[in-house]
């Protein structure tokens, strides 16, 4: 019987920033933010929860959630 490999760890600090217009002063959003994967301090901002997903996506592969594939 081969060992089980080791757990693979990723580690993520997300920050948001709500209620504020976008840089160029037009367009209100409710939010924005930054997620930093802590073992390679890689940082990217982001406008939309679809970007931060794709971020995390290159580190840790999300299945998608039970009860939600098409039948």
């Amino acid at each position: 019987m081969e060992p089980e490999p080791a757990p693979s760890i990723a580690s993520f600090v997300i920050r948001f920033i709500v209620g504020e217009t976008s840089p160029d002063g037009n367009r209100p959003y409710a939010y924005r933010g930054a997620i930093r994967h802590i073992q390679t301090d890689e940082e990217m901002h982001f406008l939309a929860w679809e970007d931060a997903v794709a971020f995390i996506q290159r580190y840790v592969v999300l299945e998608p959630p039970r009860g939600s594939e098409n039948p």
